[in-house]
């Protein structure tokens, strides 16, 4: 299930399209897989379906599924570029984090200290 909330300020469909993302890329859905339908998944939320409809059209634009007429929406079939989208997106994140610890005087030395123990537990 797609967690929303109709009281964040954040747009229903941008809610929506965030945690189809956030499935797709975590491997919930597979390369190719057929998402939920527009009509069930807007029974299934409480949604009017045009507001899946957006949130459909916003992840095919985005590249991570596409359409075909009558069937449906799929999950992109190349894995490596959801893989692609996934390192992209997380290093779009590190990007914010690392200006947010510049803004707050971090040392530049603390913060590749805390990447080089992150980089050396994952050797273990």
């Amino acid at each position: 299930m797609i967690p929303i909330n109709p009281k964040s300020g954040i747009p229903l469909w941008e809610q929506i399209r965030d945690g189809l993302k956030n499935q797709i890329m975590l491997g919930v859905w597979s390369p190719g897989e057929q998402l939920p339908s527009v009509r069930s998944l807007a029974t299934d939320l409480g949604i009017n379906p045009n507001t899946i409809a957006r949130a459909f059209s916003e992840l095919e634009r985005e590249g991570l599924c596409y359409s075909v007429a009558g069937r449906g929406c799929f999950v992109e079939d190349n894995l490596e570029v959801i893989k692609m989208k996934r390192k992209n997106e997380a290093l779009e994140r590190l990007d914010e984090i690392l200006k947010e610890l510049k803004n707050a005087d971090v040392p530049k030395e603390t913060v590749i200290s805390k990447i080089e123990e992150l980089y050396k537990e994952g050797e273990n």
